[in-house]
């Protein structure tokens, strides 16, 4: 693959990101973001680092689910509204756990 190729590539994705991810999550009321192996070493995602700071920057409430095992970065952890630790989203006690932060920080939000 050529630079040129890579550059057309980000390209397209910042454009589609602001036309179509911006209003997204502005839209949204809550946001939620999963915490797994790729997102939390060395090498997060550029996709996930994005959205994220587009949260922040929105300043959207946000819940973190952390798969079993991982860790979430301090300073997120920090940013975070809810952390849900250990959350399997094929679990239906993660799945209620999932619902019930939803619903607890909507309700939080109505105040």
């Amino acid at each position: 693959m050529t630079d040129r190729k890579i550059d057309q590539a980000t390209k397209r994705f910042f454009e589609d990101f602001a036309k179509n991810g911006v209003p997204k999550i502005d839209a949204s009321r809550i946001a939620v973001t999963l915490i797994d192996a790729h997102s939390a070493g060395s090498t997060p995602s550029p996709k996930q680092a994005i959205e994220l700071g587009a949260i922040l920057l929105l300043d959207k409430p946000l819940i973190i689910c952390a798969l079993p095992g991982e860790t979430v970065p301090s300073r997120l952890a920090r940013a975070a509204d809810i952390i849900l630790w250990d959350f399997d989203p094929n679990d239906p006690a993660s799945q209620a756990r999932m619902r019930d932060a939803i619903k607890g920080l909507d309700e939080a939000l109505e105040v």
